[in-house]
């Protein structure tokens, strides 16, 4: 006669292995999921410092176009406009 620590031992041995493979199953996907978004985390935190040096770059860009200088300096080659008491400069074409 077997006693009754020999037939639960069989018994324990397939409820641990069964308990293993559920939790197995149930934490791959999920461990997966978290890589995957630490990944594109990661990605996006790259992404992100380029886009603010692109920010930082179009500012100062900006600021300089929409400086007095600039303008002066577009009013005069681009429209042509002088300050008052100036002559304008026509340049001649030679044919």
């Amino acid at each position: 006669m077997k006693s009754k620590s020999s037939t639960k031992r069989p018994l324990r041995l397939i409820g641990i292995g069964l308990l293993c493979t559920v939790l197995a199953v149930t934490l791959v996907p999920r461990v997966k999921t978290v890589w995957e978004l630490s990944q594109r985390k990661q990605a996006l935190l790259v992404e992100k410092a380029q886009l603010e040096q692109e920010h930082q770059a179009l500012q100062i860009e900006l600021e300089q176009a929409n400086s007095p200088e600039n303008i002066e300096r577009i009013a005069r080659e681009q429209l042509g406009m002088v300050k008052p008491g100036e002559q304008p400069l026509i340049p001649v074409l030679a044919e």
